[in-house]
Formats: structure tokens, sequence, C-alpha cells
């Protein structure tokens, strides 16, 4: 499940740190607006982790953002500036002291974590005081470094870079603190089967991110919609329910209160959001807004 992976390497790199009207494919990221008689609102589809060098920022989404006085990404706060506060949310969320994760685990899956873990040079001991979900992030960043993806590259980065330079008013959709409650909330067994999945990616290796940052920097909608969200429907609705579809109506609500004002702004979010069935262009289709494919 991809965007599981991509969540993973956004919380990982904060704790370091087939939409409406999709439009033929085209070789560059996906980007769309939304628009009234005094407002445009771009939506661009992140990647947390990218390639190092990548030429994904082309012309098309240069002039958006410059057209842009606003960006919104899913977390405002400059988390690379607010480690202590972010380690502290870490710790109140992820450490169980009082409960090794071995002591969580069947002795199968305990057998697995060892055995995939130890290829990326991850050990149990490591992971021993962490909650699942957490044990499952800190995972979930492997796979993406052993293929060339960087967190520290990713979009969401480059763009709140960008904006800081043109002294843009950055916003977020969401708290770092949200984020991390959206999985730390996840009951002891739904956390155990989100780290079961992050089993799975390490045993995968690093070949499908390739692809998937492939289909990212060509804006290839179908395949995206296939790697990121159809498998997470299938196999984790509950995950799929929390991570997607929630946050997706939220979000669809707050940009249509963005659209309600004047101006012009840009809002970047993981492409898993604006991919699939339940993806933010169709919540706002139900609020009687059109996304169109730019």
């Amino acid at each position: 499940m991809q965007d599981r992976r991509w969540m993973r390497a956004g919380v990982g790199a904060a704790m370091l740190a087939v939409g409406i009207c999709a439009g033929p494919a085209r070789a560059e990221p996906a980007l769309w607006s939304v628009s009234d008689a005094d407002s445009t609102i771009y939506l661009f589809g992140t990647a947390h982790a990218a390639r190092k060098g990548s030429e994904w920022k082309t012309p098309k989404i240069d002039a958006a953002m410059r057209a842009s006085r606003d960006l919104w990404l899913e977390i405002g706060d400059d988390l690379g500036s607010s480690q202590s506060a972010m380690a502290g949310i870490v710790r109140q969320h992820g450490i169980d002291p009082a409960r090794p994760l071995s002591a969580k685990l069947s002795p199968a899956l305990l057998a697995r974590l060892t055995a995939a873990a130890k290829p990326y040079g991850m050990t149990i001991a490591q992971l021993e005081p962490m909650r699942p979900w957490l044990a499952a992030v800190t995972l979930g960043t492997l796979p993406f470094l052993k293929a060339g993806l960087d967190p520290s590259a990713g979009a969401d980065r480059t763009l709140r870079a960008i904006a800081v330079t043109d002294k843009d008013r950055i916003h977020g959709l969401e708290t770092a603190e949200q984020q991390i409650r959206f999985l730390a909330d996840f009951s002891e067994a739904e956390q155990i089967a989100f780290l079961e999945s992050s089993i799975d990616d390490l045993e995968e290796g690093p070949q499908q991110l390739t692809q998937l940052a492939q289909a990212w920097e060509q804006g290839d909608l179908p395949a995206l919609s296939r790697m990121v969200v159809d498998e997470m429907r299938e196999k984790e609705p509950k995950l799929y329910a929390r991570l997607i579809v929630e946050r997706n109506r939220a979000w669809a609500q707050q940009i249509r209160t963005l659209l309600a004002g004047k101006g012009t702004a840009f809002v970047a979010v993981g492409v898993g959001h604006l991919v699939g069935p339940d993806s933010v262009q169709v919540q706002l289709a139900k609020l009687g807004i059109r996304a169109r494919r730019r």
C-alpha cells in the first residue's frame, strides 16, 4: 500500500522531519484548480519523499506558485525548527517503556520483523521501546532511502522553501500532533496490523517505490490510483477510512472556505489524497465544486 508508505515517510521526515476531470496523462506531477469569480485554489499532489535532483518542478507548477500568496500544506509548522516539541509529541504517543514491542507481537511476526529489518541495519533492540505504530513509521522510511528517495527532498519541503523565499504565507490543514494521533489512536491490534504492512514493504524491497516515484513525476493518475489507493482500500479499510477518506472530507470543507474568500492559494497534499474514488476532488464535487486538471 503506497500512500501508507508515503504517509510513513512524511511522518518519519517530521520526526527526523482518479479524481474528477482527470484529463489526459501528462509527463509532470499532477496539478488541478478550483475557482470562482474572485478566487483560484491550486491543488497539487506531492510525494513526501523524492529523488534528489528530480526535475519535477515544471514551469506550470512554478507559475501556479508565483500566482499564489498563500501556501497550504498538510502541516504548516516548520518541523525542522521545532524538533524538541515534535520529540515530546512522539514520546507521549509513541513510546511505551512498560511493555516492549516484542511482548506485543506473536513469535512468528517477531521473527519476520527481525529478518526483514536486518538488511536495513535495524535491530529489534532499537524498536523495543516503541509502540507498534511508531515502529511501523520508523521502518517505513528505510525502503525509501534504499530506493534513493529522500524525505528531506520531498515536494512538501521544496514548496515550503520556495514559499519562505518568496515571503508567502504558510498554513497547515492539520497539526503534527493531529497527524501522529491518526496512527497513535488506533487500537493495539490495528497498530500491529499497520506494523505488519511495514514488514511487507520491507520484504518487497525498493523496486515498487521506484515505480511509484516515476508515476508521480509523470502525473500518471491511473498508476498512482492503483499503487497508492486500491490496495489500501481492499486490504486495510479502517486505515483507508482514517487516513484518506476522513481527511479528504475535512480538507474539502477547508478548501470550500478558502474559495469563499478572495485571491489565489496553492494547496499541496500527498498525491494519494488526489486520486481514487474518495479523493479531495470527489469530496469537492459533492459540495458542488468542480476541480479541473491543469
